[in-house]
């Protein structure tokens, strides 16, 4: 996956107007994710991502030791305020989109590793994508 197409796929499902935009979009859902893992996990996933989005998963505030434990609702309206976006429904366009992309990015093994990580709200969410 390149990173433009993703950035393409996010603009389009989430109605976003330009590229530059779909990117920071993507960008806060990336470190949302990166920052509900562990350390160790998102290290994982971060090796299986193209340069460009490896750039955009480690930008942003450092990694915490300790996983932030969100569900749904705080992880989707941490998206749409680092984002900029217009509603939590934005957000959620948003999230659908980057965790589709990352589902066909990353290995069954890693996205399974992913899915064990997050609360069952945020698993159905990332099932839906």
């Amino acid at each position: 996956m390149k990173a433009r197409n993703l950035y393409s796929r996010v603009s389009i499902e989430a109605d976003i107007d330009s590229l530059e935009d779909a990117r920071h979009a993507t960008a806060a859902v990336l470190r949302a994710l990166r920052d509900r893992l562990t350390s160790e996990e998102a290290d994982q996933a971060m090796a299986q991502l193209p340069q460009e989005l490896k750039r955009l998963w480690a930008s942003g505030r450092p990694p915490l030791r300790q996983p932030v434990k969100m569900h749904r609702r705080e992880f989707l309206e941490r998206v749409r305020v680092d984002a900029g976006l217009k509603s939590q429904g934005q957000a959620e366009l948003v999230t659908d989109a980057v965790f589709a992309g990352l589902k066909e990015q990353l290995s069954p093994g890693e996205a399974e590793d992913i899915v064990a990580q997050l609360p069952r709200d945020l698993k159905g969410q990332w099932a839906r994508a």
